[in-house]
């Protein structure tokens, strides 16, 4: 592993621009030459869906260790739900969005769990093809879809669900407002709502930051857990617990937002001359 506190600047971009060339140009080698495999070997549409579905979480899962193991990132390898969920039945995962990684990162740690993917994404050759494989929910493409009645019959088909409330990457002062569809949905299927804040310790890959810009110190991702709300039993409704939601992460980002200030201040030491026992 490489230690990121002796690491220079100039590699840890050319680290960073490495491991995203394997992302993006190795993606479409799976559904061409692995998926067809899968197919064969599998009984039926669902279970090739699963399959493939299991795989993108193994490789999401190796590429965000092989950041780590570059020294780029600092997360942990596994995380686990709340007490309470089970990984085996569908839930909503709610989680702010510092970074561009966070769909990857997510997707490693929980088995099982799909995000919605861009709707344009159906129009590429490869990626269409990989999407389409799996139980991941296609975005909307702008022809009138009904992309709520989508998501909850999604989730009721035992899906677990990844979903960013602010709709894309958090700024770097505060978080954007939260949409309440995701919430809304968990309440019409009646699952569980995850509630996970990722904690960043440096500004990493943000909406409009290339990655040549890295930091001088590789970001520490830390995920914590809110109260699950359980839509059989919450006597909240949808618009109050997204509004909620919305405070409790705005409240912990502020908390992110301060010790990043905290973390960039200079370190004042005290010079030799002016201790008191430096004239024994």
């Amino acid at each position: 592993m490489v230690d990121p506190s002796v690491m220079p600047r100039w590699l840890r971009i050319v680290l960073t621009g490495w491991c995203f060339f394997l992302f993006f140009f190795g993606s479409p080698v799976i559904p061409l030459v692995i998926f067809p495999w899968l197919r064969l070997t599998s009984k039926g549409e669902a279970q090739y869906k699963e399959r493939c579905t299991l795989l993108l979480h193994r490789a999401n899962w190796f590429f965000t260790r092989l950041m780590a193991f570059y020294g780029l990132i600092d997360a942990p390898s596994r995380v686990v739900l709340p007490e309470g969920v089970d990984p085996r039945r569908p839930y909503v995962l709610v989680c702010n969005h510092p970074s561009l990684i966070d769909v990857v990162l997510s997707l490693g740690w929980f088995e099982g769990l799909t995000c919605v993917t861009k709707g344009s994404w159906k129009k590429s050759l490869a990626l269409g093809m990989l999407l389409r494989s799996t139980n991941y929910l296609p975005g909307p493409t702008g022809d009138g879809e009904d992309v709520h009645g989508a998501i909850v019959a999604h989730i009721r088909k035992g899906h677990p669900l990844l979903v960013f409330p602010e709709g894309t990457r958090s700024l770097a002062r505060h978080l954007h407002r939260f949409r309440r569809g995701a919430v809304e949905a968990a309440f019409e299927a009646g699952v569980p709502i995850v509630p996970m804040y990722l904690d960043v310790t440096e500004p990493f890959l943000m909406k409009g930051v290339p990655f040549w810009k890295a930091p001088p110190r590789a970001p520490i991702y830390r995920p914590e857990f809110f109260d699950v709300v359980d839509p059989r039993t919450e006597t909240r409704d949808p618009k109050q617990v997204n509004q909620d939601l919305q405070d409790c992460y705005r409240a912990r980002f502020a908390k992110t937002v301060a010790a990043r200030v905290r973390a960039s201040e200079p370190v004042h030491r005290e010079h030799p001359s002016n201790s008191p026992h430096s004239a024994l």
